[in-house]
């Protein structure tokens, strides 16, 4: 829906609730576009942890996420 707008789409998110915030097997055979950041966040200690990826052609790369508060 978005490119039909116009717009570029650059990532997707979701949480795991109870796991590492890695990509799952599910998340990697799921993964449409090598281009997009996948980023993860992770509520399973109590306090949640983000993480960003790049996953191309089965992969798993971290990519630095950096948060500015403003």
């Amino acid at each position: 829906h978005a490119e039909g707008l116009g717009m570029s789409v650059l990532g997707v998110f979701h949480s795991h609730t109870h796991t590492a915030a890695y990509p799952s097997p599910t998340d990697v055979a799921s993964a449409p576009d090598p281009a997009w950041h996948y980023v993860l966040v992770s509520l399973a200690d109590g306090v949640p942890v983000v993480r960003s990826f790049r996953i191309v052609d089965g992969n798993i790369a971290e990519e630095p996420v950096v948060l500015i508060n403003r």
